[in-house]
């Protein structure tokens, strides 16, 4: 059965002009073919370009909303998803440019009440990934999404979680989460936390392959300090395994793991890791509260959903056919 029910499309932008110039035409070619209800959002996260002025010029179609300040990613994607009218909402970077038909493959799933996520092709080729498949790999006391690459395809499968760079998303299910986790502010970490905790929910992430978009990965944060970029990603890290762990196994070896990693970023005088820890540790009563939401709702074991979201290898000579197999 096709889905008719309506689409909402939430893009959060800062300082974007020329990349919302470039891809918010193509956008709007292809929900013109699907020809379904739809509308589009997007949230100015207090640019100091001409964003606003050539939105309002250009692009009279899209509902624009703007904050007073810099809010970071979730909050930014979390007020255009509050303003979202559709029971489904695609989640749009600026800097990702769709291709034609790629509304009614995501939309299609949505049906089926598993599930909370779907991804498409996200071609990155710069850095020669697919980022719409994604695997679920764990490692050194971490849960790990490895992507696929750049050519890779394969049928509709699970993925450990729906990259935020473009994902359809049941709203329903959005909103009964929190939507973003605005812990993780200013960026990295929001879309992987709240697939996990979806699917420790027992609501499942898939990929979808007959949908295509290309993305110029992190166009908007390329620009930040990498000593910055990294404290934020191993901060938002710890926060992202503290609030979502139930595996008694899988907490040993995090914390035997951080403390070896600790032990040997001192050795190299290495203080990035203590800086995110430290900043981590700030946070402890925000993911005392979530890891609450986590456990009184737990379904999946962090094994079930790895095993759900593990690598499926080709079988050697057999064209399009499959055997299980984790990657290491």
């Amino acid at each position: 059965m096709a889905y008719t029910r309506g689409v909402s499309i939430v893009i959060p932008t800062y300082n974007g002009i020329r990349l919302l110039e470039e891809n918010l035409p193509p956008l709007f070619a292809a929900l013109d073919e699907w020809s379904g209800s739809h509308e589009v959002i997007v949230v100015d996260d207090c640019s100091i370009d001409e964003t606003v002025g050539m939105l309002r010029e250009l692009f009279p179609r899209v509902k624009l909303l703007q904050n007073v300040r810099n809010e970071g990613f979730s909050r930014t994607c979390n007020k255009g998803m509050r303003e979202a009218s559709y029971p489904v909402t695609i989640c749009l970077n600026n800097d990702v440019r769709v291709t034609s038909g790629f509304v009614a493959p995501l939309l299609a799933h949505f049906d089926d009440p598993s599930i909370f996520a779907v991804t498409p092709n996200i071609l990155a080729e710069r850095e020669g990934r697919n980022q719409g498949i994604v695997y679920g790999l764990y490692g050194k006391g971490f849960i790990k999404g490895g992507f696929a690459a750049l050519d890779e395809r394969c049928g509709v499968r699970e993925n450990l979680y729906a990259i935020g760079a473009c994902v359809a998303y049941d709203m329903i299910k959005f909103r009964a989460l929190g939507g973003y986790a605005e812990i993780y502010t200013p960026y990295l970490f929001e879309d992987v936390d709240i697939s996990y905790r979806a699917w420790k929910r027992g609501w499942r992430s898939i990929y979808e392959p007959g949908a295509t978009v290309y993305h110029y990965s992190s166009a908007t944060i390329g620009k930040t300090k990498k000593r910055q970029k990294r404290t934020i990603y191993f901060r938002n890290r710890f926060l992202f395994h503290w609030i979502n762990l139930t595996d008694p196994s899988f907490i040993f070896l995090n914390a035997v793991h951080t403390f070896l990693r600790l032990a040997f970023c001192f050795l190299w005088f290495d203080f990035t890791y203590y800086a995110a820890l430290r900043s981590a540790m700030a946070r402890v009563r925000d993911v005392a509260r979530m890891r609450r939401s986590v456990l009184d709702n737990l379904l999946l074991s962090d094994q079930a959903i790895l095993r759900r979201t593990e690598k499926v290898v080709p079988v050697e000579g057999a064209r399009g056919e499959f055997s299980k197999g984790i990657t290491s």
